[in-house]
């Protein structure tokens, strides 16, 4: 009896495919090649992998789609930030997810008794850090399906894969050998050994449901049973020298407080989850994924946080945070709303409070105004009227050069933190160029 063809849908975003090294292009043609090997499958006269840029000028589009979601045997997810904001790719995983015959939901939402479906952490481990906690950016329905390849312990060369790829992604092991070849056997033979699906019968594409923002609950029920073990709580994270940022915000805006308790900060700013409603300010937080966006792509983890009070009312106890956790190797940044300050209404004592922590020796860190539906402030004449020193920088209106400006202000104090560890003067002049971010010619 022929074996059954180990067909899968490769699920993606395309703003991933299309980033610089075509890095998931590669991950997929040679996931199919080591596929259709390892099933003895020929590739000029079977398909094994769809992924949507194969659908043609002209063809039908929901045809195309919707086929493979109800027939084939895998569905292979590419996890990342974008993905989980895509409607399309919540579709595509709500298409396959109901092909499992026993579905169910557990009382965190994480989907339980979920076939076939194979998650692949593509970016490194920080990406889906917000603030201490790890993995709370996964959606709550994909958190108790296994996205890393099982290790027995008894191959070392399969126990480096794997823990290369827990740190850095797929992403990151693409091209990097013998890690990858290790990790495409593993995921291939994942695939050719999955238990066979029923099809979905009469599946439309353009009527299903976005994954991540569904009603699980509501349609299939709070698991009940003592056989589902309870959600393990996410683990934390502290700062590390060299590799976080913390990031104070002083803002009259509102913002949703995240509950984990922490030594560095009173409290935690909680970046909204992608799909999840919240009664944080919309301004507020796309600033906090702009800085999120510009200390990952540093290599940096970044941690929100706000003093007690949020608009200080003595400037001591915030200098303090930030000298503690510049003495730790923490690089740090103050964000400071316009309103607040300089565009304060009149003169008052938080101004004064403020312009004594920007002039502050004892911690190096960037001030940062997100000119949040303010004009962009002059710097020069800011420093120069308030005798302030040259670390203020405005962030620009448009949503790419606000992020290449964060990113050369995290660059920048990566250098000052550099420069203090090592005495040498010098050492901040060859460090802007760390992940490709040159500094502005003066």
């Amino acid at each position: 009896m022929p074996q059954e063809i180990p067909t899968f849908f490769f699920s993606h975003a395309r703003q991933d495919r299309e980033m610089s090294g075509k890095y998931l292009e590669k991950f997929f043609e040679d996931l199919v090649a080591r596929v259709a090997q390892y099933a003895g499958v020929d590739l000029k006269v079977q398909r094994v992998g769809t992924i949507d840029q194969e659908v043609l000028q002209g063809a039908d589009w929901d045809r195309e789609l919707s086929v493979p979601l109800g027939t084939d045997k895998a569905f292979v997810a590419i996890l990342t930030p974008v993905y989980f904001n895509r409607e399309n790719c919540g579709k595509e995983l709500y298409g396959f997810l109901m092909r499992s015959q026993n579905l169910g939901v557990d009382s965190d939402g994480a989907l339980t008794d979920v076939e076939n479906i194979l998650p692949i952490r593509w970016l490194s481990e920080e990406v889906y850090y917000v603030n201490t906690q790890r993995d709370s950016l996964i959606p709550a329905i994909l958190r108790r399906i296994n996205d890393t390849p099982a290790d027995p312990g008894d191959d070392p060369d399969r126990t480096r894969a794997i823990e290369r790829y827990r740190k850095k992604g797929m992403e990151g092991c693409v091209q990097v050998e013998p890690h990858y070849q290790e990790l495409l056997r593993l995921f291939a033979l994942r695939i050719r050994n999955l238990v066979t699906l029923p099809p979905a019968q009469n599946l439309s594409f353009s009527t299903l449901n976005n994954a991540f923002t569904y009603d699980w609950t509501a349609h299939l029920g709070a698991a009940r049973s003592q056989a589902v073990a309870p959600q393990q709580p996410l683990e934390t994270v502290e700062p590390r020298a060299l590799q976080s940022v913390v990031a104070f915000y002083v803002t009259t805006r509102s913002f949703q407080v995240d509950p984990t308790q922490v030594s560095f900060a009173d409290r935690l700013i909680a970046q909204p989850a992608p799909g999840v409603p919240t009664p944080a300010d919309p301004s507020l937080t796309t600033l906090l994924a702009e800085v999120r966006i510009a200390a990952l792509s540093e290599a940096l983890n970044v941690f929100h946080a706000a003093s007690e009070p949020v608009i200080p009312i003595e400037s001591e106890p915030l200098v303090n945070r930030l000298e503690s956790l510049n003495e730790l190797g923490v690089l740090t940044a103050l964000f400071l709303e316009e309103a607040v300050w300089p565009n304060a209404p009149a003169p008052s004592q938080s101004s004064a409070i403020i312009e004594d922590i920007i002039r502050s020796t004892r911690w190096t860190g960037p001030v940062i105004l997100p000119s949040l539906g303010e004009p962009v402030a002059n710097v020069d004449r800011l420093v120069q009227e308030h005798d302030l020193p040259s670390r203020v920088v405005a962030l620009p209106a448009s949503r790419e050069d606000r992020v290449t400006a964060l990113r050369r202000a995290f660059v920048d104090a990566r250098g000052r933190m550099l420069t203090m560890s090592t005495g040498k003067p010098g050492v901040a002049d060859t460090i802007p160029i760390l992940k490709g971010v040159v500094p502005n010619k003066t």
